[in-house]
């Protein structure tokens, strides 16, 4: 899979291109894996209850919680790090897929999440960014399904694959 797309207008605007790869590279994405693993019981995926951000102060700057909305034809960012809306350069936290990125950006990243959710798998993309006023800069975002008491949402991690400490 390839996806690439820009940020909604008005913002600094991203491009990226992405693959999906099996498995994630960046230590600060395996950690977060294990740490899902080892809450997933008999067979089901984690619970949201069980995923508290506090227990990774480390991993916490990239880490992202997304829930569906409007029956999953968009998405909204329930917490995102603050180190990716800096870098990103605009707050996500709160926010709609439909007001942060471009049309074509939403639809693709509300399919992998929807995925993520249906198939109850994660999912691994690794890839670029570039943008205007920002450096080159090589990412790797991890999707793990959770269930809420509201239903299912997805939580994960976004890291610079130059930043592995």
């Amino acid at each position: 899979m390839s996806l690439g797309t820009d940020i909604h207008p008005g913002h600094r605007e991203i491009g990226y291109d992405a693959i999906e790869a099996q498995e994630p590279t960046h230590p600060k994405n395996r950690q977060l894996l294990e740490y899902w693993r080892a809450r997933c019981v008999g067979g089901d995926v984690a619970p949201r209850r069980d995923i508290n951000p506090l227990d990774m102060p480390a991993l916490m700057g990239g880490m992202f919680i997304v829930e569906p909305v409007d029956g999953g034809t968009d998405m909204r960012y329930r917490l995102i790090g603050a180190a990716n809306e800096q870098r990103l350069g605009m707050p996500f936290t709160g926010r709609r897929f439909s007001e942060c990125y471009e049309p074509k950006m939403a639809a693709e990243q509300i399919a992998i999440h929807n995925r993520v959710m249906d198939r109850l798998k994660p999912v691994v993309l690794r890839g670029n960014f570039l943008g205007v006023d920002m450096e080159y800069a090589r990412f790797e975002c991890l999707y793990l399904p959770v269930r809420a008491e509201t239903g299912l949402q997805v939580f994960g991690g976004l890291y610079d694959m130059a930043q592995t400490d």
